[in-house]
């Protein structure tokens, strides 16, 4: 029977490889070597699961987490799956994995049937299907061998322990299953994993699919292996080739087909994967329940006394569903009471699982899966496993058949055909049907799995009960199917996987008949003996040298079986030959036995091997014992009549034996059953015994390490020391306390505050010690000592016991004489360094890898105009830079970052208060230990660029009111020329403009004295060089301008002005100008320029020219807005900016 791989739900991430780790005795040094090499980035998770004691708290977490860097934690209910963490099971619960979430779960069977290993490999391979992955360490007994199975059926990853496991009764018994993927040393697992994830290709986008492939791999397995795969389902086969690729580790399929032809094992190890031996006693209970009530029954109930019934499962696997259907026939005939002789045929193609199913010894285990009234009918208890009954195994015969090439068994009662058809195509399930429909008799049953149909058979199949998947055969017998051979070659199926050269073998003389006869019939009597003379084989007539054969108990012995004379010789030949390596012979040994005598020549023979052949050689015939050694029956005696009264004291002696041997057995019966609780419960606590002791002995040389260190701290001068009990007398202390405290070995004992000291305040010990036994943890305290001119940091620690009570204290004296010293010359520099940054308004700035972000000091974060110094996004500064330099600093930053270059670049922010900064910024790469940093100051740079702009203002100013000069003098001309009534009228009228004009540039000047200047005259200063001001409607409140606003206001109304002097109403045009201005909060003038034209004036469309720019830029150094409105009869200059007096300016 074999299983079916589903496709597991779980909700753990798709990435998620969940790594199940199965230990018992023996276990903690493997787990610690497995968990070793894990990175803290591992994107696995892990689950130990180990036999513990119950009663016992489990140290193992705390144990593996100073093994490994991943973190390791006990597993709690409901606790998800993480990867880089490692989950350990705690005492006296089971563990399952569900929905990618840890499950406890209370144990349901005694001590001694747990399998805490294979209920969770079961849950784990239900759950993440082809991301589970189980490994098998150290242990005795067989747990895991049955949850290794599920992990494998779901397409997992499945490992065991090599030779270096402590106790290899686990990984050995997992091995034998024939399901183990790699055998490996516990440091190579995780490279194993790694490998098998990294070419999952549900991981790797690039990896071709096997699709492409598969028809050149199905015909080479079948020229290797001779199995045809072809007609298989697709699907399947993809997907456990897939599997098959990535444990070898290759990711392209056809490499995978050139290793297929390239190693020989390959081809095996494929099929093996292929076939999917999942199987277990009474799988799917209800089904085979549904089968006994429907089928098996009935079946019996319809038998002849003294009939035969012959059923046949294909596909057996390891013969479980074999064995489980003759115990349920079994049964139906024992209730019946008939005589009914019954044969199961039991067929596969993988001969390792036949081999597994011949021997019918299963581990412990699987008992669970077995009722209870066939667990003590059935099996035998063996060392860590049972064994199916003699009799029952004699009931089936196992043999290599292949259902789709083979020729069928016929004539059957019942064909049992589960999880088979499943793993077929149409094709094949087609011709499957018909073949079982053949080899059914009339009315015969057909049991499938519970996934398979008849499908389109109905014409051939009935069903019994269809929920259940049983059915009747029904109509004519099917002819026998052509496409099969009429016999089959059973050396054809046993022929190795690769063509020899010749198909001529030569007569193997250990395995025939004629070696038997000669070593049975005519060579010497022979045992094979190992150094103490166990009897490990024998061949020959022993009788007249041993009182049993061994051959037939296959036990004991050679010098306790010895017949009298034989002992003392055989027992000296084996020492000395053994002892001296050389061949001996004792000649000449009278043999005595109850019939005669025989004189023997006793060889011994070493071998290789460390075993002893002995041989008995007879050196003359046998002498029978002498007639007066035997009683006479008279004459008169009727043989008949003695054989008669034989024959009754026979049968007595018979019965009575019988009688005697049925309660003997049913007595040894019940105390195997007794013995085997009790050695499962041995077991049992024997591994968990183990795994304590793997603890506890870890945890002894923890403490040993530790008291070593104690040891070195307390001879060490370096520490000072001192430890009091509660009532303040000196328990232990240190070389290194005895600078302060006068301290001698004898002062143990003494009260503290009698031994002498040279501190200046000794009283402090006493207080912090008193502060500790009250159940507080004092500050650290300063403690001096002026003679010795030492400072040093006093702390007072609980002394606890072993229960954690407070039993005294611990004072820890740490010299920071240097340390404050150091520490006085380090404040010292840094408030001189403090000063200086803050005098030269200079900023200290780092930028953290690999994150990016920003740390600031307060200046920095003044800079920027954040809210206070810390750390801070770098996108944030990016932001406040001005757009025209943002490209430009983002890059010179990542160029610093990614190469260690220098950084050195100006730039201006535009910050949310609408003002305007230039700053510079400087920096280098800095190493602090694992990790690089950017670190680099910030200077403030905007008087600088102003002055700059300034300059280069002034010059284009001076040259621009050079022109204007120019202009406003020749316009000046016009305008007196129109209304001079004579020369010199014109002359006296220029030169006042003139002289008016160098008013107004006066005025720029007094910025420096510190006056300030009503707003009227600045504005009537301006005016003056042009035309009268009372011609102008100038009105407005009492506004004083600022030195520091003087400049950039007059230059502001020197253009508005000349610019009416060119082309508005102080030059060309008539009209009318007002000058009006308010105030606004008291913080905010308003002043409007407004001229209107008594004629319309065409618009110059133009950008703007110098004039503009130079109103633009005087506006921004007062931080004032400036906008002008334009129409063909008016325009209107407004300027807001705030009102200041010059003791708010800095």
């Amino acid at each position: 029977m074999r299983g079916s791989a589903g496709r597991a739900v779980t909700d753990a991430p798709e990435d998620l490889y969940v790594v199940g780790i199965g230990a018992s005795a023996g276990g903690l040094e493997a787990l610690r070597d497995l968990l070793e090499p894990a990175r803290v980035d591992d994107p696995s998770a892990y689950v130990v699961v180990q036999h513990l004691d119950p009663n016992h708290e489990s140290l193992l977490a705390e144990l593996l987490g100073r093994s490994t860097s991943l973190e390791v934690l006990q597993a709690e209910d409901g606790a998800k799956l993480e990867a880089g963490h490692v989950y350990t099971i705690p005492p006296g619960y089971g563990l399952e994995v569900e929905n990618g979430r840890l499950k406890l779960s209370e144990f349901a069977q005694p001590r001694g049937l747990r399998r805490p290993i294979d209920d969770f490999f079961v849950s784990l391979g239900q759950d993440l299907g082809r991301r589970a992955v189980c490994v098998i360490l150290s242990g005795t007994g067989t747990d895991g061998s049955v949850g290794l199975r599920a992990v494998k059926e779901h397409g997992g990853f499945c490992i065991a322990q090599d030779a270096t496991a402590r106790y290899d009764s686990m990984p050995n018994s997992a091995v034998a299953t024939g399901m183990v993927d790699v055998v490996s040393a516990p440091s190579d697992v995780i490279a194993r994993i790694t490998e098998f994830r990294n070419v999952d290709p549900d991981q790797v986008n690039t990896a071709p699919p096997v699709s492409g492939t598969l028809d050149e791999i199905c015909a080479a397995l079948n020229r290797l292996t001779g199995h045809d795969f072809s007609q298989y389902k697709r699907s399947t086969l993809e997907r456990r080739i897939q599997r098959r690729m990535q444990v070898v580790g290759i990711l392209h399929p056809r490499e995978y087909l050139e290793r297929l032809e390239r190693e020989e094992d390959e081809p095996l190890a494929l099929l093996g994967d292929l076939l999917i031996n999942v199987t277990r006693f009474f799988r799917d209970s209800a089904h085979f329940e549904a089968l006994n009530e429907t089928a098996i029954k009935p079946m019996v109930e319809k038998a002849d006394d003294g009939g035969a019934l012959r059923i046949w499962v294909p596909g057996c696997s390891s013969g479980e569903e074999a064995y489980t259907l003759a115990m349920l026939i079994d049964r139906a005939i024992h209730a019946s009471g008939k005589e009914i002789d019954f044969q199961i045929f039991a067929t596969d193609i993988d001969e390792r699982m036949l081999a597994i199913a011949r021997e019918g010894r299963y581990p412990v285990s699987v008992l669970l899966d077995l009722p209870e009234r066939y667990r003590d009918l059935y099996t035998i208890g063996r060392e860590g496993n049972f064994q199916i009954t003699a009799a029952l195994r004699d009931r089936v015969r196992f043999s290599p058949h292949s259902l789709i090439k083979d020729p069928p068994f016929s004539r059957l009662d019942l064909v049992s055909c589960r999880n088979l058809l499943i793993y077929f195509g149409e094709k094949l399930q087609a011709r499957a049907l018909p073949i079982f429909h053949y080899a059914l008799n009339p009315g015969g049953v057909l049991f499938l799995g519970p996934s398979e149909t008849i499908g389109r058979h109905e014409e051939l199949f009935d069903p019994i009960d269809g929920a259940m998947r049983i059915f009747r055969s029904i109509g004519p017998r099917s002819p026998y199917p052509t496409e099969l051979p009429m016999r089959s070659d059973p050396h054809a199926r046993l022929a190795p996987l690769r063509p020899k050269a010749t198909d001529r073998r030569t007569k193997d003389w250990n395995t025939t008949l004629a070696s038997n006869r000669i070593l049975d019939l005519y060579a010497p009597a022979t045992l094979n003996v190992d150094r103490d003379g166990a009897i490990l084989a024998a061949t020959g007539r022993l009788g007249k040298y041993l009182e049993i054969d061994p051959s037939e108990t296959g036990q004991g012995y050679a010098q306790s079986l010895a017949r009298a004379g034989l002992r003392e010789a055989l027992s000296a030949v084996i020492r000395e030959s053994a002892e001296l390596g050389t061949r001996k012979i004792v000649r000449d040994v009278e043999v005595i036995s109850e019939t005669g005598r025989q004189r023997v020549d006793v060889l011994a023979d070493p071998l290789s091997d460390d075993t002893l052949l002995i041989i008995f050689r007879d050196r003359g015939p046998f002498e029978a014992l002498d007639e007066y050694d035997f009683d006479e029956i008279a004459p008169s005696e009727s043989h008949v009549q003695v054989l008669e009264a034989e024959l009754r004291a026979t049968r007595n002696r018979l019965r009575t034996t019988v009688e005697e041997l049925e309660t003997a057995n049913e007595e040894l019966k019940s105390s195997n059953e007794e013995m085997m609780s009790m050695n499962e419960e041995l077991q049992s606590t024997n591994e968990e015994l183990a795994t304590v002791n793997d603890e506890l002995k870890t945890k002894v040389e923890e403490l040993s390490t530790a008291n070593a260190d104690l040891r070195n701290i307390f001879d060490s001068k370096l520490h000072a020391l001192v430890t009091v009990d509660r009532k303040l007398r000196l328990r232990n202390f240190t070389d290194g306390a005895s600078e302060m405290i006068r301290l001698r070995g004898s002062d143990r004992g003494r009260p503290l505050d009698d031994i002498q000291n040279l501190l200046d305040t000794p009283e402090v010990m006493i207080e912090l010690i008193n502060v500790v036994l009250e159940g507080e943890l004092p500050r650290p305290r300063r403690v001096k000592s002026t003679e010795l001119g030492k400072v040093w940091s006093l702390s007072a620690t609980p002394y606890l016991n072993s229960r954690g009570e407070v039993e005294g204290a611990t004072l820890v004296f740490t010299d920071i004489t240097e340390a404050l010293r150091l520490e006085t010359e380090l404040t010292l520099k840094g408030e001189r360094l403090q000063l200086a940054l803050e005098i030269a308004q200079i900023g200290v700035w780092s930028i953290t890898e690999p994150n990016g972000d920003v740390e600031v000091d307060e200046a920095v974060a003044a800079f920027f105009e954040f809210e206070a110094a810390g750390t801070y996004p770098i996108e944030r500064f990016f932001e406040r830079i001005a757009e025209h330099d943002r490209a430009r600093v983002e890059e010179a930053v990542r160029e610093a970052r990614e190469t260690g270059s220098e950084l050195e670049v100006d730039y201006e922010l535009d910050l949310p208060s609408g003002t305007k900064r230039h700053l510079r910024a400087t920096g280098r790469t800095m190493g602090e230990g694992n990790e690089n940093r950017l670190l680099g100051l910030s200077v403030d740079i905007t008087a600088d660029e102003e002055a700059a702009q300034m300059r280069e203002l002034m010059l284009r100013e001076m040259n621009h009111r050079v022109k204007n000069l120019f202009s406003i003098v020749s316009g000046m001309l016009r305008i007196a020329g129109r209304s001079a009534a004579s020369p010199r009228a014109l002359v006296e009228d220029v030169g006042q403009r003139i002289n008016a004009l160098a008013r107004s540039h006066d005025l720029a000047r007094t910025r420096t004295s510190g006056a300030a200047i009503p707003l009227r005259e600045v504005i009537e200063t301006t005016l003056a060089p042009y035309d009268d001001p009372s011609k102008f409607l100038i009105d407005g409140p009492e506004v004083d301008v600022p030195t520091h606003h003087l400049t950039a206001l007059a230059l502001i109304f020197h253009e508005w002005s000349t610019n009416a002097a060119k082309y508005g109403v102080l030059g060309p045009r008539e009209g009318d100008l007002e000058i009006t201005w308010s105030m606004e909060n008291d913080d905010t003038v308003i002043l409007s320029w407004n001229e209107r034209y008594r004629e319309a004036l065409q618009l110059d469309t133009n950008k703007q020219g110098f004039g503009s720019t130079l109103v633009d830029i005087s506006a921004s150094q007062i931080s004032a807005r400036v906008d002008t409105r334009q129409t063909p009869e008016s325009r209107c200059n407004r300027i807001i900016f705030a009102h200041e007096i010059d003791g708010d300016a800095d």
